[in-house]
């Protein structure tokens, strides 16, 4: 009797113990440790069906002995009465039974216990992997709440930062409004000087001046080029004003075009056959050059000086010397057809069988001008009068 009384105070023991190992609240969120969870309970529901079967058997089993412990009694009473020794061995037999049963019993209580502690251990270790796994989630919560914070800040900033931006292209906005025409006729005066520095960097660049050179259309103001050898090169509607070309070798160079000043010099320049048709060479100097065969045709000549200039058989036909000097140049074989030489100063010049056709003298001043074998047609002479025979 004592060994089946202690049978429920262990199952109550347990129960409690177990209840205890449930009584956790961590509620992990996550999958393993839920499936896991989950399995745990199918087994305590299945233990507690086991539980409740032995339980039932138990409660059977006491009933038995209860009525066993009546019928001893009985037999006990009835000893008195010649109770018979088959009787008491029938009884002792039933007994023996009882307690196998019980035997069989507590071997399943036994087994029944082993499980319960197993999955008690079971349910510690996923209390504490919970615990862990919460752990876990409260410093990730924690960290969140600071990148948050950082997330909060920094979108503030990027809203300040817009907002600046705002006003800066508002102000920039406002700049451009009120500057825009003095921006664009600053870009249109940089354009132009860019145009200028691109045009005297190419003239630059590409102008050679060597004998037989390639400088058509070069920016030669102000150079100085005295004394060069610059046979046969093309200047032709090169910029020559202010340049100086005293003394140069240009034999058979081609200026066409060209554009001088009073500051051009072709003092003592040779220009044999140099092709000078269309020059602008206005109050240029030209002492002593040596313009023999050269073609000065349609040439602007006013006010140049050509003292002492070698002209011999030049092409001067409707080139302009109004107001030139030609004192005392040689001007022997040169045609002047259609020359415009109105107060031009031929004093000593020599103009020994030169061309004369339609050539204007106007004005112009002869002393001591040597006109042997000149040729007239239509020729005007000083005082306006035209004539197609020598009048010098």
């Amino acid at each position: 009797m004592t060994r089946i009384a202690t049978l429920p105070l262990a199952l109550m023991l347990l129960t409690t113990a177990l209840a205890g190992c449930l009584d956790g609240n961590d509620t992990a969120d996550t999958t393993g440790l839920e499936q896991r969870s989950s399995q745990n309970s199918a087994d305590l529901a299945t233990m507690n069906e086991e539980l409740e079967a032995v339980s039932d058997i138990l409660d059977a089993d006491l009933a038995l002995i209860e009525a066993l412990d009546a019928r001893i009694d009985a037999l006990e009473n009835e000893s008195e009465d010649n109770t018979t020794d088959a009787q008491i061995a029938e009884l002792q037999e039933e007994i023996d039974t009882i307690i196998d049963i019980l035997d069989a019993d507590l071997l399943l209580m036994e087994a029944l216990e082993a499980n319960l502690s197993a999955v008690a251990a079971d349910i510690d270790a996923a209390g504490t992997s919970i615990s862990t796994v919460a752990a876990d989630l409260n410093a990730v919560a924690t960290q969140l709440a600071a990148l948050e914070a950082k997330v909060a800040t920094l979108e503030t900033a990027v809203a300040n930062i817009n907002q600046m931006l705002d006003q800066h292209a508002a102000q920039i906005a406002m700049l451009e409004a009120d500057h825009m025409v003095d921006i664009y006729m600053l870009q249109a005066e940089h354009d132009i000087d860019i145009a200028a520095l691109e045009a005297e960097l190419e003239s630059a660049t590409s102008c050679q001046l060597v004998p037989f050179g390639n400088c058509a259309g070069a920016n030669l103001s102000g150079a100085d080029l005295s004394g060069m050898d610059l046979t046969g090169i093309d200047l032709r509607s090169a910029n020559l004003e202010g340049a100086n070309l005293a003394g140069a070798e240009l034999s058979e160079s081609l200026l066409m075009n060209i554009k001088g000043n009073s500051s051009t010099s072709f003092s003592n320049a040779n220009l044999y056959r140099a092709d000078l048709t269309g020059a602008d060479l206005q109050y240029a100097d030209l002492t002593e050059a040596n313009l023999w065969h050269a073609d000065l045709r349609n040439a602007n000549l006013d006010y140049a000086n050509l003292t002492d200039a070698n002209l011999l058989f030049a092409d001067l036909t409707d080139t302009s010397l109004w107001h030139a000097d030609l004192t005392e140049a040689y001007l022997l074989g040169a045609d002047l057809t259609d020359a415009y030489l109105w107060h031009a100063d031929l004093t000593e010049a020599d103009l020994t069988y030169a061309d004369l056709k339609f050539a204007n003298f106007n004005s112009a001043t002869v002393t001591d001008a040597d006109f042997t074998g000149t040729y007239w047609h239509q020729t005007i002479w000083l005082f306006g009068g035209r004539y197609d025979s020598n009048q010098a």
